[in-house]
């Protein structure tokens, strides 16, 4: 019985860092995918976004743990990578990084500057949609409008459909 008994300690203290690690996506990002993604918040406030609760980005928008899982992520660490990229997603760090330059704090700036409404986002200055305005401002991209859109919409409360 000692054996037995040893074997099973041996065996869950081999478990539990597993366990541990795999509970926390800072680790995980730490170890697996800082090197070339950087900070995780960064990372997820200018690539990915929430919407309806389920964390969407430029690869597999329907289905971002799949594509988590064809790019290194152990299946048993998909979710815990996945919270933690979701609760820094749509984050006003990308705003800050590439607007805030010019146009402060993303909060205050949805609440002074644009209307959202279900149906869009408005600029109250120009009075033109956000998504026919961002294209001729500062080359965005037609991705990159369309995380602003849905950034503003959340931050005033009102994700778009």
């Amino acid at each position: 019985m000692p054996i037995s008994r040893a074997s099973i300690a041996i065996l869950l203290l081999t478990l539990i860092p597993i366990a541990a690690d795999s509970r926390d996506g800072f680790a995980i990002w730490d170890s697996r995918c800082e090197e070339c993604h950087g900070d995780p918040a960064v990372f997820a406030g200018k690539y990915l976004w929430d919407i309806d609760g389920k964390l969407q980005g430029q690869h597999h928008i329907d289905n971002l743990s799949l594509f988590m899982g064809n790019h290194y992520i152990p299946d048993h660490e998909i979710d815990a990578i996945g919270d933690m990229l979701q609760s820094l997603a749509n984050s006003p760090v990308r705003f800050k990084t590439e607007c805030g330059g010019c146009h402060g704090d993303a909060r205050e700036f949805v609440e002074t500057s644009l209307w959202v409404s279900r149906g869009g986002v408005t600029g109250m200055e120009s009075g033109l949609d956000v998504s026919e305005f961002l294209p001729t401002h500062q080359d965005l991209q037609p991705e990159e409008v369309s995380f602003y859109r849905k950034l503003f919409a959340r931050i005033a409360g009102k994700p778009l459909p």
